[in-house]
């Protein structure tokens, strides 16, 4: 229980919440391991459970009308996913596929409906952190239609590296997912010629490093070449 209440401490929808208000939803939850390439739910079907990753990745993809996989993102220990799920009465916006063993705690929809029914005062709080989440959201939308494709790829690379990395000796930062360039093509709707493009520019120029089949970035050269 311990392990589950530091990692639920650190989602961002419950980080405003007190021990004490957190503990009805740790009561709730449910743990279930996933094998490598298992289905965990798929588009369109009706959303009746929110996920947490104890443990292992998740993809959370799309396929395009041509049949094309895109990827929205990868979820790793502590994410949760779908984002918004607790306030949709809809389907799931996406599917979701282990991509290596997988452990993942759950948690009903109607259960934590009834959460927030019988504590009105933890309802208010989750609604303000929703509204952040929306902004990133709208803000990674707005990125897609201003800014151009090597932008994109740039921005990208310095997301991954905030929620997917970990620091190194003199500033670089390593990539925990193994990402493929037809992976951040698929992140950002280009191709993976683009990608190809400037990531071999990246690396000429000491900004980006691939090392064993995983990605080393470094952030404030990333920032520097987004400014020019």
């Amino acid at each position: 229980m311990d392990q589950l209440k530091n990692i639920v401490k650190n989602i961002s929808l419950f980080k405003d919440l007190s021990e004490e208000e957190i503990e009805p939803f740790l009561e709730l939850m449910r743990k279930k391991d996933y094998p490598d390439k298992s289905m965990i739910f798929l588009h369109d079907t009706p959303i009746t459970h929110v996920y947490i990753v104890a443990s292992g990745k998740v993809k959370v993809f799309r396929n395009d009308l041509a049949g094309k996989e895109q990827i929205i993102c990868v979820k790793q220990r502590g994410d949760m996913f779908p984002n918004v799920g607790f306030f949709r009465k809809e389907n799931y916006p996406a599917h979701a596929q282990a991509i290596e063993d997988t452990a993942l705690y759950s948690i009903s929809i109607t259960d934590f409906e009834a959460v927030l029914i019988a504590n009105p005062h933890i309802s208010v709080k989750l609604f303000r952190m929703l509204g952040d989440l929306i902004v990133d959201t709208n803000k990674r939308l707005e990125e897609m239609a201003l800014r151009s494709t090597n932008e994109r790829i740039l921005l990208l690379l310095l997301r991954l590296s905030e929620s997917h990395g970990t620091e190194q000796k003199d500033g670089w930062l390593k990539l925990n997912t193994k990402f493929t360039n037809t992976d951040l093509a698929n992140m950002i709707g280009t191709t993976r010629e683009s990608v190809n493009r400037m990531i071999s520019h990246l690396r000429k120029d000491g900004k980006v490093k691939q090392v064993e089949g995983s990605y080393y970035i470094y952030p404030p050269k990333i920032k520097e070449e987004l400014d020019q």
